[in-house]
């Protein structure tokens, strides 16, 4: 092979490199931008679950703290019906009573403040827990 034809090849094979470095980088921000996304997504919706599946009359964790304007999954976990009562805040409130394991809704909570709840059917069992929303400012990880 001539000098230019190897000059012509070698330059070829760098600029291959190049290309193949540019769509690595590429899809490694993709993959992260994705990530960051997912994992900002799930931050945003806490879950917690009504009943647990051993049977337990529980909310699951008992107590949740979320920064103002976040949203909680509230799913059933196990041995239903359960619905949702916000002591004071009819509109947070889920009253519907749920039957189905995995059966859930999503409600979010914008106000500061520490909010008693509990599964109606269920209060006197000791299905009770507690919401505490903190100003966003204040939320820690």
């Amino acid at each position: 092979m001539n000098p230019s034809g190897l000059r012509r090849l070698l330059a070829a094979l760098l600029l291959g490199l190049v290309v193949l470095g540019l769509v690595l980088l590429w899809s490694g921000q993709q993959a992260q931008a994705t990530t960051d996304q997912a994992i900002i997504d799930q931050a945003a919706t806490a879950v917690m679950r009504l009943g647990s599946e051993e049977g337990f009359l529980v909310f699951q964790p008992e107590r949740l703290t979320i920064a103002a304007g976040e949203r909680v999954r509230f799913e059933v976990g196990g041995l239903g019906p359960h619905n949702l009562i916000v002591d004071s805040h009819p509109e947070w409130s889920h009253e519907p009573l749920s039957f189905v394991v995995g059966e859930g809704w999503d409600q979010q909570f914008d106000t500061p403040g520490r909010y008693a709840i509990w599964c109606e059917p269920h209060r006197a069992a000791g299905m009770t827990g507690e919401i505490n929303v903190v100003a966003a400012e204040n939320a820690t990880e």
